[in-house]
């Protein structure tokens, strides 16, 4: 309900950073390149990865997970369960991912922008900017990402990005659009 909360333990001692449900069951990550599955929230079962980097997000979306990590790690998984290993053509830390208008958007260090079609396949993008970027969403036609030091970038293609001014020069973590 949002109110009442229930400790659960992993059954792990590690950091859990992103979380997601889809396809019937909740994924998350965390660090060392933990992956852990649940169907019910509460029974949680290890999942090999196949990398040792931090996993910082994952994503279930276009009947998809994907999860975005440190020096350039991206998965892919079907059903949660078997994670595939993608070449996303950087090396720089991947905190943040998102996906809208058929498109897959990853951000990270040094303004780094990475795009796909299908989480296979990307393609990297000029940000026009040097900041990290640490969170990116998509809302209402247009991918919003922002970073340290008040950076805000906006596109509508997910390609052409343009620099937004803030107004201040707060680090911003994440973003996010609420209908």
């Amino acid at each position: 309900d949002g109110t009442t909360w229930t400790d659960q333990y992993s059954g792990i001692p590690k950091h859990l950073w992103g979380v997601t449900y889809g396809n019937n069951i909740w994924v998350t990550n965390g660090d060392d390149g933990t992956i852990l599955t649940s169907s019910d929230g509460t029974d949680w079962t290890i999942r090999t990865s196949g990398v040792t980097e931090e996993l910082n997000e994952v994503l279930y979306e276009n009947n998809t997970f994907v999860t975005f990590g440190n020096n350039g790690t991206i998965l892919t998984s079907l059903d949660g369960t078997d994670w595939t290993i993608r070449n996303s053509g950087t090396f720089n830390n991947l905190p943040a991912g998102t996906y809208g208008n058929g498109t897959f958007v990853a951000v990270g260090r040094n303004g780094t922008i990475i795009t796909s079609t299908d989480a296979v396949t990307w393609t990297s993008r000029t940000s026009g900017t040097s900041e990290h970027l640490r969170g990116v969403s998509y809302g209402n036609g247009t991918f919003v990402a922002i970073g340290m030091e008040g950076g805000i970038i906006t596109s509508t293609d997910a390609v052409t990005w343009t620099s937004r001014t803030s107004g201040t020069s707060v680090h911003f973590r994440r973003v996010i659009y609420k209908e």
